[in-house]
């Protein structure tokens, strides 16, 4: 941001918080493109990076009464703002099934599976489905960034986390995600569902 917009922003920002949609409309245009580029990085998608940075302009203007009055920019909030937007994002349900479909559908092993063990497969699906929404929502991001491919660098600066930090929130789901699953099924198909978890789990928390 260049030294105009540092002078103009104070005075913007008292319009802001009286409702000024003038006002509004600088900080858009200020910001607008810095934000979508912080939020397409994190997401690598156009749309649902549009959405966010909307939403969270959106957001601010809704609860602009709640702005300090110490504030002299916006900058900092807004960024913050989009940042925890996109943890939000990682933490959605539709978010979740997506990444557990291109997890399976990258899964040779299911050439592999006979009929019965992949009604067994299936039924295991839907265990981790449900095992994951139930994570601590900090190991769930960390989790689901995984398992999207994200290396264990890149998740802990997104998330402003230590790298070992981040090995421990990966080992934690793991045994997490273990006990659920073969607490969820008869010991007879222990065996079965144990080899199907392995694969499972290994590709992305070992």
């Amino acid at each position: 941001m260049n030294r105009s917009h540092t002078n103009l922003e104070p005075h913007y920002l008292v319009r802001f918080k009286d409702g000024d949609p003038a006002a509004f409309t600088y900080f858009f245009n200020t910001y607008w493109e810095e934000l979508y580029t912080v939020a397409y990085r994190h997401l690598r998608d156009t749309d649902q990076s549009k959405d966010i940075v909307q939403e969270v302009y959106i957001h601010i203007w809704e609860k602009r009464h709640l702005l300090k009055d110490d504030y002299t920019t916006l900058r900092p909030y807004l960024h913050k703002a989009v940042k925890n937007k996109v943890l939000n994002y990682y933490a959605t349900e539709r978010v979740r099934k997506e990444v557990l479909d291109n997890m399976f559908a990258r899964m040779d092993v299911l050439q592999l599976l006979d009929t019965g063990s992949l009604a067994h497969y299936q039924a295991l699906e839907v265990v981790v489905d449900k095992a994951v929404a139930r994570l601590p929502k900090l190991m769930q991001a960390v989790y689901l960034m995984r398992s999207d491919n994200h290396s264990i660098q890149q998740i802990a600066k997104d998330l402003n986390l230590a790298e070992q930090t981040v090995k421990n929130y990966l080992s934690d789901a793991k045994k997490i995600l273990k006990k659920e699953l073969t607490q969820r099924f008869n010991e007879q198909d222990t065996m079965t569902v144990m080899f199907i978890t392995t694969v499972t789990l290994h590709h992305f928390l070992t």
